[in-house]
């Protein structure tokens, strides 16, 4: 119940909202009101479960190993987006999604600080927490692993994409964190890994490489 809720909610407010709100404090204020809403609310429907996963990552958070684990992740997979991002520009393919516009557009109306606030912590926290784990839980048998992981790769991408072939730039991303969430299956650990992709993805949007 908790799961299908959490699922919910995300969809409710995140279109829902959005549409209540545009036009009255402009798409760059709604986009973070959504995230202020929804950061304190998912939190709050898995409290008790996120209370025990937490006491679970406090300790893999004590190993050095965790720490390599999570640099290999992340530079694999930025090598690998780096390599769709040239396939796709060697065969003429513009896979970069508009969600970067919409991004810069959005720090240049609210505070740079409370954008890389929404990106590298709320949204880390809230979309593990809806695409990993209320989605894909604790499975216990192969099959329905499979089965959602899929399910949570490609709800995942689909929200983020506005162009069909910016699914293409999401892949990557959607596969290392469901893998890395399998890993241990806590929502902390892909939250970790969410948070720094989105941080070298916001300082390259600050510096122009994106």
């Amino acid at each position: 119940m908790k799961r299908l809720l959490t699922i919910a909610s995300f969809y409710l407010i995140n279109f829902g909202l959005w549409e209540l709100l545009k036009g009255y404090i402009g798409p760059e204020w709604d986009s973070f009101l959504v995230y202020v809403i929804l950061f304190p609310l998912i939190i709050a429907i898995f409290w008790k479960e996120i209370r025990s996963e937490w006491k679970e990552f406090s300790s893999i958070l004590k190993t050095k190993s965790f720490y390599v684990k999570l640099l290999i992740w992340l530079i694999l997979d930025l090598l690998l987006t780096g390599l769709i991002l040239w396939g796709s520009s060697y065969f003429g393919w513009d896979i970069l999604p508009q969600n970067n516009d919409s991004v810069k557009e959005q720090m240049t109306v609210v505070p740079t600080y409370l954008t890389v606030i929404q990106g590298c912590i709320f949204a880390p926290v809230i979309e593990e927490l809806v695409f990993r784990y209320a989605i894909i839980g604790k499975p216990k048998n192969a099959v329905s692993q499979v089965l959602l992981f899929l399910v949570s790769v490609v709800m995942f991408d689909c929200i983020h994409i506005v162009r069909p072939l910016e699914f293409f730039y999401y892949l990557i991303p959607a596969l290392f964190l469901t893998s890395f969430y399998m890993t241990k299956r806590n929502p902390f650990i892909s939250m970790s890994l969410h948070s720094v992709i989105n941080i070298v993805g916001y300082i390259s949007l600050i510096v122009g490489v994106l």
